[in-house]
Order: C-alpha cells, then structure tokens, then sequence
C-alpha cells in the first residue's frame, strides 16, 4: 500500500499576504481605469482646433464654426469629433476638443483632414481670448499647430 500523501495547507500569513496582493491589484487596476489613465480603455484622441477663415468673433459672440484636426497620425482621417468641454473664466473661453476612435496601432503619418464644427458657448464672448484647450493642456503643446501659443482670438 503507497503511503498517502496530505496536501500542505499554506500558513494564514501565506494566505493573507496573498489575499492582500490581490485586493491591491484590483484596486489599483481600478483606480487607473477611474482616472483614465488606462489608454486600453479611453477611445478618445487629442485634437488641435482653429477657427474657420471667415470668423470674425467680437464681443456679442455666441456661436462660431471650428476646423477640428486629430492630433496624432491616423492615415490622414481626424475621425468623429466629440463634443467640446467648454471652460469659461473671467479672462478666456478654453476649448478642448478629442476625437474618437483613439490612437490606433499603426497608421501613416501625412496629416489629418480639418473637420468643421459648430461650436455653442453657453454666453456671449464678451472680452475673453478663446484659447484651444488641446494647446494648454496635452502632448500638443509643443507642436506647430499650438505655436507660439494655443489663443486663437484676442479681443
């Protein structure tokens, strides 16, 4: 007869030790998704913007037409532009603008297309620069279409 071989059983300090391991890699896999921080999840793209030649905003400005361009190579298609976020302040209206889908694995690299976008501020412009929020605030920063600066109108 074989002798009959008993499985160990891990210590309860092996078994929290792993136990915590896993609740702490759960929570941070959480919290990268919660805070975008995981590009696997985030089908949005950078985007730069500039206002159409024949806008001329002034002061009773409420409404304006944008050409919206993705930012990263994508085979010369911007792709849909989502809505804007829209953030006013007493001195600028910043608008920054994505495009979906996100980056994508492999594409070439001669430039996207402009996309037309009407764009609606919840109040008139009053006396405020309007600054491209893509410019302030992203990668695009130190590119050409953000120099020598992201405002795209001065009272």
């Amino acid at each position: 007869m074989e002798p009959r071989v008993r499985p160990r059983r891990p210590s309860p300090m092996r078994t929290f030790r792993r136990d915590l391991a896993i609740r702490v890699c759960a929570i941070v896999a959480v919290s990268a998704v919660l805070s975008g921080g995981c590009s696997l999840f985030n089908d949005e793209a950078v985007a730069t913007w500039d206002l159409t030649k024949d806008q001329t905003p002034d002061s009773d400005t409420t409404a304006f037409t944008v050409e919206v361009t993705r930012l990263g190579c994508n085979s010369g298609e911007t792709g849909t532009v989502n809505d804007p976020d829209i953030e006013m302040t007493d001195t600028q209206v910043v608008i920054t603008f994505t495009v979906s889908p996100g980056e994508p694995s492999s594409a070439t690299c001669q430039g996207n297309n402009a996309v037309s976008y009407d764009v609606e501020l919840p109040e008139a412009l009053g006396e405020r620069e309007l600054v491209d929020g893509g410019c302030a605030s992203t990668e695009a920063t130190s590119t050409a279409p953000c120099q020598p600066s992201g405002v795209r109108y001065t009272p």
